[in-house]
C-alpha cells in the first residue's frame, strides 16, 4: 500500500448508523481486530513503514490518516476538523501508546469530548501531573525543572537544591529513555551535557526526582467513572533504572489482593486520587499508575498514563483475566462498562523481559520448543530478531517476554530462575560496519 497515497484518503467504509464511533491513535492491531468488529473506527497513524497496520483489517475502517508525528499540530487540526464534519457521533479517542498519548488528548479536544488543556498537558509533562497529584494531598517525590540543559549555570543552581540522588529524565519522555540515577552534581552535570546534544529530540527540558528507596509497582486498573471494574497490583522483580543493563531479572509479579489487603486499598485511594487530580475520572479509562513502597511501608506516587502497561505486562494481564486477551476484555470495559473477571490462570504469576547480558547484535534467539519446554512458561512472544543491534543503555528494550504461572510463591521463585537460565539471548560485540 502506497502510505503517500492512501494516507489521507477518507474511505466510505461506515458500518450501520446505529454502531459507535471511535477514533483510534496508532496502530495496535488485536485492539483494532475486536473494535471493528462492533463499531466504525477512524484510525490516526504514525510510523507506517516500521509498523504498517493489516491492509484487511484497515480496510474495514471508516477512515484512516497518517501524521508526521503526534506532536503535530496543525496536522492534527486539520483531521480533527475533518472527522467533526465527517462523523459527528465520535464517542472517544483511544490511545495505548506513550507517543501518542497528547496528540491524542488533543484531537479529543477539539473534537468536543474533553474540554481541560491542564490534563492533556499533565498526561505527558511528568512536572506539571506531579504538581497536580500533589495538590490533591498524594505524596510525590520531590522534583526540580531544567529547562535547558545546556545552561551550565542553571545546572549547578538546581543541583544545589537537590538532595542526592536523584533521577533526571525528560520531562515528557516515554519509558527509560535518556533516564538515569544521579549520585552528586558532577553525575547531573555530565548527564545533561549530553543529553542537550542528543539529535532527534522534540523537548529538553528535564525533571530531575528524589530518588525514592524501596519496591516498585505498576497498578492496572479500568475505570467505569471513579468506579474500578479492574484493579490489579504487580511488583517489579528489580527496579527498573536497575534493570538497564547487567545480568539482572527484568519483571514483575502480581501481588494477590488476599495476601496485601492493606497495599490493595491505599493504592485503590491513590489511583482515585490522582484520576481526580488529572481529570481521568469523569468516563471510563484505562490507567497503568506506578508508585514506590518505602522500607517503613510509605508508598509514593509516580507517574500514572491512561493506557495499557508496555512490555510483558498486557500478556500478565491476559492471564490474570484467566487467559481472556486483554485488548478484548479492554475493548468490552470501554465500550459497555463490562468488568473483566480477575481469574488468574495459575495462583502465582510473574512475566519477564529476558535480555542478552551484553550489548552487541544479537546472534541467537530461544526456539519455540526451548520455551514451552521450560516449567511454568503459560505464554511467550518474541520480539526481536537475529541481526537486531541491543544497545543495552534503557530498560525498554524488548527482546523475549515470557509470562510464569505457578502454585506457590517458592514455586514461581524457582521457575523464574530455570527461565532466566535456560532461556538465552545471545549476542556478539559490535563491529566497525555495524
Amino acid at each position: 500500500m502506497d502510505w503517500q497515497e492512501r494516507g489521507t484518503v477518507l474511505d466510505s467504509n461506515f458500518p450501520a448508523a446505529n454502531q459507535p464511533s471511535y477514533v483510534m491513535c496508532l496502530w495496535q492491531p488485536k485492539l483494532a481486530e475486536y473494535l471493528l468488529s462492533r463499531a466504525r473506527v477512524h484510525f490516526i497513524l504514525f510510523d507506517v513503514e516500521h509498523v504498517p497496520p493489516d491492509p484487511a483489517l484497515l480496510a474495514r475502517a471508516a477512515s484512516f490518516r497518517v501524521v508526521s508525528n503526534f506532536n503535530a499540530l496543525e496536522e492534527l487540526a486539520v483531521i480533527a476538523a475533518d472527522l467533526r464534519l465527517v462523523d459527528p457521533a465520535i464517542e472517544k479517542v483511544l490511545s495505548f501508546a506513550e507517543l501518542s498519548q497528547l496528540g491524542a488528548a488533543t484531537v479529543s479536544a477539539m473534537l468536543g469530548l474533553s474540554v481541560d488543556p491542564v490534563g492533556q498537558v499533565a498526561a505527558r509533562d511528568k512536572r506539571l501531573m506531579k504538581q497536580l497529584v500533589r495538590e490533591a494531598d498524594v505524596r510525590t517525590a520531590d522534583f526540580w525543572s531544567i529547562r535547558d540543559p545546556a545552561d551550565a549555570a542553571a545546572v549547578r543552581l538546581v543541583a544545589r537544591r537537590v538532595a542526592f540522588p536523584a533521577v533526571v529524565k525528560p520531562a515528557a519522555g516515554s519509558g527509560t529513555e535518556y533516564t538515569a540515577r544521579v549520585a552528586d552534581a558532577a553525575e547531573l552535570s555530565a548527564f545533561t551535557e549530553r543529553f542537550a546534544s542528543v539529535p532527534g529530540l522534540e523537548s529538553r527540558q528535564l525533571i530531575v526526582e528524589e530518588f525514592v528507596q524501596g519496591t516498585e509497582m505498576h497498578i492496572d486498573a479500568f475505570w467505569d467513572g471513579d468506579q474500578p471494574t479492574f484493579f490489579l497490583v504487580s511488583e517489579y522483580l528489580t527496579p527498573i533504572l536497575d534493570t538497564v543493563s547487567g545480568d539482572v531479572i527484568r519483571g514483575s509479579r502480581v501481588l494477590v489482593r488476599d495476601e496485601h489487603v492493606a497495599l490493595y486499598d491505599g493504592l485503590l485511594a491513590m489511583n482515585r486520587a490522582v484520576n481526580d487530580a488529572l481529570g481521568i475520572s469523569a468516563e471510563r479509562s484505562v490507567t497503568h499508575m506506578e508508585a514506590f513502597r518505602t522500607p517503613s511501608g510509605e508508598v509514593v506516587f509516580s507517574e500514572i498514563a491512561t493506557r495499557i502497561g508496555g512490555a510483558w505486562i498486557p500478556a500478565l494481564l491476559s492471564q490474570a483475566l484467566g487467559g481472556q486477551d486483554i485488548w478484548a476484555a479492554m475493548a468490552d470495559a470501554l465500550m459497555d462498562g463490562k468488568a473483566p473477571e480477575i481469574s488468574p490462570t495459575a495462583p502465582c504469576l510473574a512475566g519477564l523481559n529476558i535480555r542478552a547480558r551484553e550489548a552487541g547484535v544479537i546472534t541467537s534467539l530461544p526456539s519455540d520448543e526451548q520455551l514451552l519446554g521450560t516449567p511454568g512458561i503459560l505464554d511467550y512472544e518474541v520480539r526481536c530478531e537475529v541481526g537486531d543491534e541491543l544497545m543495552m543503555d534503557n530498560a525498554s528494550e524488548m527482546c523475549v517476554f515470557v509470562v510464569i504461572g505457578a502454585d506457590s510463591p517458592e514455586q514461581l521463585d524457582a521457575y523464574i530462575k530455570t527461565a532466566t537460565q535456560r532461556i538465552r539471548v545471545e549476542t556478539r560485540p559490535f563491529a566497525e560496519s555495524d
